[in-house]
């Protein structure tokens, strides 16, 4: 018996499609909150009033503006250049383009997991279960991203281009986030009461980063090439008299 070459499974047009979809909307989504959270930042209100649901949140983001800063610009590039490193035709057609961006994405990767773990050692909305879902996430976060590195200097592109949606995954868990944070707020409203984000924010982590991950993994799973096992016939030799 003899094991065949890995042969790549080419994943259904349609899901494939609405995947892209979904990545685009989360980035867009965390580029737009990104955007806002660095004007805020800057030009303190500039955006809403008081009674705006996020005032809390844009207090508690200016007290640590400068850590706030450092961790928000780059996450900017992530969500810009995260895309791009799983476009198929430009990884073929301009493999420097794809090289250079990688570069990039990775470190304002960097610069994103370790600000945004120096954020979550500070005083946070969601308290314990908020730093207990960002340390734990976010450490696998960079963790997937490192190895990316290691395999790509190693031409290991499958599990290269793993490590890389697991990272990208998890970072875009921060764009899943907001409407989940957005159901609990408007979830209050309904009920007649005042949203209190330090009541749902840690558990709002817990479900978008959780979500994220297992979203990336069935993802993996079904494109990892498989390897097909191939049965050699064998012949017995008549005997001889």
């Amino acid at each position: 018996m003899s094991a065949g070459k890995s042969q790549a499974r080419n994943p259904n047009g349609t899901l494939v499609r609405l995947l892209w979809i979904a990545v685009i909307f989360l980035a867009v989504i965390g580029l737009v909150a990104a955007l806002r959270r660095t004007i805020v930042l800057l030009k303190p209100g500039a955006l809403g009033s008081p009674r705006n649901p996020a005032a809390q949140l844009d207090a508690h983001f200016a007290s640590e503006r400068a850590l706030a800063l450092t961790h928000i610009l780059p996450a900017m590039l992530f969500m810009l250049l995260g895309p791009l490193q799983f476009a198929r035709g430009l990884r073929s057609h301009y493999p420097q383009v794809h090289r250079w961006s990688g570069r990039i994405f990775l470190a304002a990767s960097a610069v994103v997991g370790v600000t945004g773990l120096r954020l979550a050692y500070e005083k946070t909305i969601g308290g314990i279960d908020e730093k207990a879902a960002v340390a734990l996430f976010g450490t696998f976060f960079l963790i997937s991203l490192g190895k990316a590195l290691w395999h790509a200097l190693r031409r290991e592109f499958a599990k290269h281009r793993e490590c890389m949606i697991r990272g990208y995954a998890i970072g875009l868990a921060v764009a899943t986030i907001r409407p989940i944070i957005g159901s609990f707020f408007a979830a209050a409203v309904l009920r007649g009461h005042a949203p209190d984000p330090h009541e749902f924010f840690g558990t709002a982590f817990w479900i978008g980063f959780t979500l994220q991950t297992i979203a990336a993994e069935i993802w993996i799973n079904y494109t990892r090439p498989h390897q097909p096992v191939e049965f050699q016939s064998s012949s017995i030799a008549p005997a001889q008299g």
